[in-house]
């Protein structure tokens, strides 16, 4: 961490001048002046944005920390509701058991341009692109915390960290010491309960968690989820300087999959089941002050099993009182995935004013696609990759970062992803910064070797009664052409961040432009030589220019209630043929807002979470006129903690969308084929946890 004096200078600017007047509440009475090393104490770190430990107030871009206090008062069941907390993050649900987290954008439901980590090793799917947040084995009672990285940060994780890194962090095993038992229970069939064991011997620290999650997904729906979840983690010290952590967890359970894409039954109400488990070994080495190595290795498993028959479809009359009609078919949409990864790091201090974090690593995706997925076929993608951030104290006021990482994939090739930033702390309380970065984001298997279709024979009908074959049927819909090439952002941002009473108040203002080019889409009605009939090809089709601005604010109150704010507003224009003609889009919602007040008052504690976002196109909405209205939330929780004879207790109560229904961020569908809507409904559930 920099420490820095700096001469006390006032700003200029009437808008950054309003935004630290802090209220009266917040006033501290009769209080020394604090010297720096006093001010310096505590003050926020984090290590996402360029894998070196740096005071917030001196990363080279944007980042939102969801701490353990937001993450209770929130009244959120599932990790990705947490996120509405994040200025220009839109959350959503293609259904019940498929939430989606993206950024700024809703170019598609599976958000593929997001790279989610849980303790620093990625999450993210190859096969279909995205997070499998449904089948993670993390609870929230698991999280210390949450790092979310506003921006590019290819330079520190590489391809699909484009928009955005969420980084996990969990709690070590030594902090949760003891049994519990935690069940929620409430409307939309929530039925859920978790038992907890922490314990320890000598050097060895573990904690095991299982449990089992229910609810029936959105009204009116066969979107149901049945999940079963278990994981352990385990932190040995080998010696003082020597630490070894394993990490390993399981998901799994079935799914109610709705026809929501065609009305003639091509694509039947059914369950596929899911799992998902993961392995994670990581050694890590304290070489001295500043200096550490660390090796990990990780293994990623998942799967997903959906096979179904299609009801016979009716093609039309051919004359001669006979009818053609597809037989049914046997359709496989089956996948799996494997993924090995291992990474060396060396985080460094090479002199007093500059500090390096490097490292490299080799990754292998394996991904299988059924018949009518990937044409029962295997793809590999190798990687090997080597990255470099340094950190350079220029002078007492000024600060350089940069870095990079060098990626080359066996099917996109060789990429450089380069980061730099400067930022001038004009006191120890203030600073501004300026950030230029470029970043990546390669195909998913499906987007580079899709071969989504449906195959199957015909027959002649009189009545009821089959007169004879008719001709096979071949309907290819969606193909990956292994040409698909690698999305590219450059991005622009200026930022000002502001500690202007110690643990008390914390401001953040971030402007920036993006240059988005070459996001894969799918081309309609494309020829392909060796495929029969006209495809949709997915290609790199989408350009787009982002502009906008992005407020965070935290408020701590003398009587220690607490208030953060977050707030986006975003310009978005799609670039469109060879001219670059720009038009207006609604793929990124206008103005975001989301609020949450947190107070403890007579041995209770509660938490008000309000969200708002503006009108915005659905997900992979081809028809501009396919936007949804915009959305207001309000969410409430009360807990209470308490103790009977020897054990602790608590009781909790959580409103959700009190303001009533809403239309979520599916596809949208014509109604008239599809009447029940993909709706939110208003909401309650009630937290019974028990530590023994």
């Amino acid at each position: 961490m920099r420490q820095i004096p700096g001469s006390r200078l006032l700003l200029n600017s009437s808008l950054l001048s309003a935004l630290i007047i802090a209220p009266p509440a917040l006033e501290a009475q009769n209080e020394p002046p604090l010297t720096e090393e006093a001010y310096w104490q505590e003050v926020p770190v984090v290590i996402s944005a360029t894998r070196i430990s740096q005071a917030l107030i001196d990363a080279p871009v944007a980042v939102t920390v969801i701490d353990r206090r937001m993450i209770e008062a929130s009244g959120a069941r599932e990790i990705p509701e947490l996120f509405r907390l994040v200025p220009g993050f839109i959350v959503g649900y293609h259904d019940g058991p498929t939430p989606s987290v993206s950024y700024r954008l809703t170019e598609d439901r599976y958000a593929r341009q997001m790279q989610v980590l849980i303790d620093g090793r990625s999450i993210y799917t190859t096969a279909i692109g995205g997070i499998p947040w449904a089948t993670l084995y993390l609870t929230l009672d698991d999280i210390e915390r949450i790092e979310v990285v506003r921006g590019p940060n290819s330079a520190s994780y590489g391809a699909n960290a484009f928009l955005g890194v969420i980084n996990i962090i969990t709690r070590h095993a030594v902090l949760d010491r003891g049994t519990s038992v935690k069940t929620n229970l409430g409307d939309e069939g929530v039925r859920e309960v978790f038992v907890r064991h922490g314990g320890g011997t000598g050097k060895l620290d573990y904690r095991v968690t299982a449990g089992f999650i229910q609810d029936d997904g959105l009204p009116e729906r066969f979107d149901y989820k049945r999940t079963q979840i278990a994981s352990l983690r385990a932190d040995y010290a080998l010696s003082s300087t020597d630490m070894f952590t394993f990490e390993a967890g399981v998901g799994t359970g079935p799914r109610g999959v709705e026809n929501r894409s065609s009305p003639t039954g091509l694509s039947p109400d059914r369950e596929k089941s899911v799992l998902n488990h993961q392995q994670h070994i990581r050694w890590e080495r304290t070489l001295g002050v500043g200096e550490s190595v660390s090796v990990q290795f990780y293994h990623i498993f998942q799967r997903n099993f959906e096979t179904f028959w299609t009801a016979p479809i009716t093609l039309g009359s051919v004359g001669g009182g006979l009818d053609w009609l597809v037989d049914p078919i046997y359709v496989d949409f089956s996948r799996r995935t494997r993924r090995y990864d291992l990474e060396l790091q060396h985080n460094v201090t090479l002199s007093q004013s500059l500090r390096a974090a490097w490292g490299g690593g080799a990754r292998d995706d394996q991904v299988w696609g059924a018949e009518n997925l990937m044409g029962n076929e295997e793809v590999h993608n190798h990687l090997k990759y080597g990255f470099m951030n340094l950190e350079w104290t220029l002078s007492r006021a000024w600060l350089f970062n940069a870095g990079a990482m060098v990626e080359d994939y066996s099917t996109t090739g060789t990429s450089v992803s380069p980061r730099a930033g400067v930022s001038y702390r004009f006191s120890p309380a203030h600073s501004v910064r300026a950030t230029v970065s470029k970043a990546i984001r390669t195909p998913s298997m499906f987007e580079y070797a899709a071969r989504y279709h449906y195959d199957g024979t015909s027959s002649y009908y009189s009545g009821a009664t089959r007169i004879g074959p008719g001709p096979d049927i071949y309907e290819e819909f969606w193909v990956g052409t292994r040409q698909t090439k690698v999305e590219k952002i450059t991005s622009y941002e200026l930022g000002y961040h502001s500690i202007p009473m110690k643990d008390r108040v914390e401001l953040d203002v971030k402007i920036y432009q993006d240059d988005l080019d070459g996001l894969i889409g799918l081309s309609k009605n494309e020829p392909v030589a060796d495929l029969s009939g006209y495809n949709h090809l997915y290609t790199n089709r989408n350009f787009y220019e982002v502009k906008g601005v992005e407020l965070e604010a935290k408020f701590t109150f003398i009587d220690d209630s607490a208030l953060y704010i977050g707030y986006a507003h975003t310009d978005l224009v799609q670039v469109e043929g060879p001219l670059r003609v720009k038009r207006d889009s609604f793929r990124a919602p206008e103005n975001s807002l989301s609020v949450l007040y947190m107070m403890d008052f007579h041995g209770y504690s509660a938490g008000i979470g309000y969200y708002f976002i503006d009108r915005v196109q659905g997900w992979e909405s081809a028809s501009r006129d396919k936007v949804r209205d915009q959305v207001r939330r309000l969410d409430i929780k009360v807990a209470r903690q308490f103790a009977v004879n020897d054990y602790d207790m608590e009781l909790a109560l959580a409103a959700r969308n009190v303001l009533g229904r809403y239309e979520e961020m599916e596809v949208l569908r014509p109604e008239a084929d599809f009447p029940h809507l993909n709706e939110v409904d208003s909401s309650a559930y009630l937290t019974i946890k028990v530590s023994l």
